[in-house]
């Protein structure tokens, strides 16, 4: 059973609409990453939520936030397989 509980704290993670919504568009912008502002503007979200969210995502190790300059930017994190695995559930 040890072998899932990385995969089940994922799915722990993306429990909630609001994250499956955030990982959908991260998933599906034909981009590699987005800033904080475009995920809730895109989502019509307001800043605090959106910021704790993606923080629970990151912190599951889904999500790996990159600072440049002002901006906040995330993206799925490439070192973590069950991510890929997560984000195939968005392909259309």
């Amino acid at each position: 059973m040890q072998e899932y509980e990385g995969l089940a704290e994922k799915f722990k993670a993306i429990g909630h609409p609001v994250r499956v919504a955030i990982l959908n568009l991260l998933c599906t912008c034909n981009c590699s990453k987005l800033t904080v502002k475009s995920i809730y503007d895109t989502l019509k979200l307001d800043q605090p939520s959106t910021s704790r969210h993606l923080t629970i995502m990151r912190k599951s190790g889904l999500l790996t936030r990159i600072q440049d300059g002002a901006d906040t930017f995330y993206c799925l994190c490439s070192d973590d397989p069950h991510a890929g695995c997560i984000a195939r559930c968005f392909e259309k």
